[in-house]
């Protein structure tokens, strides 16, 4: 990596003998004659390390040093300064410079302390990336997944969380939408402020408007004071409406003004409150077909799907029904203070059979009562719920649009499952070898588990 320096002193030969000695080190140098040339070079960007004189006409290496702190905290800035102004040099230390040295400047030893200081920056920049990459990480701990379909998803809430634009979120019920809603916040610039959340299929129409926009005293019976409805909590930070789709038509013309003014009026009130409000909403309807039937409207429908984050249901990902279901067990068992070691054959084979139309929070569901009536450290059959035992298991589903590599992965992980982890019958089934069946459930990653990579 090549660093860039920034050289800022009036004195042309200390200026222009500094520049040509650090680009004979290797370094981008660019140099200024005084501070306010100083700081236009630094706001273009790209400057890691700034070297000014204390006393210069104009700006001042003094209010150089605070300008430059200002904008990028904890940037190196070494200090040079006459005899007489060590004091102040001393001050500037305490403002954040780095270091100072008197001049004339010994070359050897402000080479050293330009090298130790990008060192140091290098290495905090570092450990911020770090921080930050395991930041981003926490805030993906609710999800578990690793199907091609929910990382789509992950990728998609990492790169609309920084913006303002509002986001639907659709999917069927239970796939964890409000989960979306909550990661999206977190790793927005908004993530100190609150996130508001508002279910609108809970409340009537009339009860819905003041939730969402507040009410004057008087306004209706039982008024008794102002009260500041949803947006006005969310000041400055997110508010989620899900279940978008049941709002009524008069709630969606004022919802539409709101998004397109970022202002409203309080139910029973004429002065205008403004506020500063991220829209993330969620539904489980079509909201197309709702528009086609008259009951959503089409402009308010553009204004909230911005950008649209769609949740796949479990049945479409169930690749991730193994790291699913160790997650609520290792959960539930601490819970209720039980020694779960995990599922037995026959469970797991009706487990990955079954098509899940409640989703996540079924199986969520599932694991539970199963750990709850579990009577040893194994979940057998007869310890799941019985809308589980409905399910066919002497077949495998593959939705449409599966890749090869997918469907084979489908294929390998639900025979071995239905025939209770044997490999040997799984390959004979299959028609491949035990290295070849070796070999792809190590490329699927199909070890999870139970399943353990000794062939039998």
């Amino acid at each position: 990596m090549k660093y860039k320096l920034l050289i800022a002193d009036d004195e042309k030969n200390i200026r222009e003998g500094l520049a040509e000695s650090f680009s004979l080190d290797g370094y981008d140098v660019v140099s200024a004659a005084d501070g306010k040339e100083a700081y236009k070079y630094f706001q273009k960007g790209d400057v890691d390390l700034v070297i000014t004189d204390l006393r210069m006409p104009g700006l001042s290496g003094e209010e150089l040093l605070k300008n430059i702190q200002a904008e990028i905290p904890g940037i190196p800035v070494i200090i040079l300064t006459g005899h007489g102004s060590v004091a102040a040099a001393v001050e500037a230390m305490r403002n954040g410079a780095r270091d100072f040295l008197t001049k004339p400047v010994n070359l050897d030893h402000l080479s050293l302390l330009v090298k130790q200081a990008l060192a140091n920056r290098e290495l905090v920049l570092k450990h911020r990336q770090l921080e930050d990459e395991l930041d981003r990480r926490k805030q993906f701990q609710s999800f578990i997944g690793k199907s091609s379909s929910m990382n789509r998803v992950f990728d998609m809430i990492n790169r609309a969380a920084p913006a303002r634009a509002s986001i639907l979120i659709t999917g069927e019920s239970g796939v964890g939408k409000e989960l979306v809603a909550d990661a999206i916040h977190r790793l927005s610039p908004r993530k100190d402020k609150p996130i508001i959340k508002v279910h609108c299929a809970a409340l009537a129409a009339s009860l819905l408007e003041s939730e969402l926009f507040g009410h004057e005293k008087g306004a209706f019976t039982g008024a008794v004071s102002r009260a500041r409805g949803r947006f006005e909590l969310a000041h400055q930070g997110t508010l989620f409406l899900d279940e978008i789709g049941e709002i009524d038509q008069n709630i969606q013309i004022k919802l539409l003004r709101v998004l397109q003014e970022r202002k409203f009026e309080r139910v029973g009130g004429e002065s205008l409150v403004e506020v500063d409000v991220r829209i993330v909403a969620a539904t489980n309807k079509d909201l197309k077909a709702e528009i086609e039937k008259g009951n959503f409207r089409e402009d308010l429908y553009f204004r909230l799907n911005v950008v649209n984050i769609d949740v796949p249901p479990l049945r479409q990902r169930k690749e991730d029904l193994p790291l699913l279901i160790t997650a609520f067990l290792r959960e539930f068992a601490l819970e209720n203070n039980k020694n779960i070691q995990g599922i037995d054959d026959k469970a797991r084979s009706l487990l990955y059979a079954y098509d899940w139309p409640g989703n996540v929070r079924e199986l969520r569901n599932c694991m539970e009562s199963a750990v709850v009536m579990s009577r040893g450290s194994l979940i057998g059959m007869e310890d799941l719920p019985p809308g589980i035992h409905k399910s066919d298991d002497n077949w495998i589903r593959i939705p449409l649009g599966t890749s090869m590599d997918e469907s084979e992965k489908i294929i390998i992980r639900d025979t071995i499952s239905f025939y209770r982890g044997n490999k040997t019958k799984t390959a004979e089934i299959l028609g491949m070898g035990r290295k070849t069946l070796h070999r792809k459930m190590l490329e699927y990653n199909l070890y999870d588990g139970d399943i353990t990579p000794d062939l039998e």
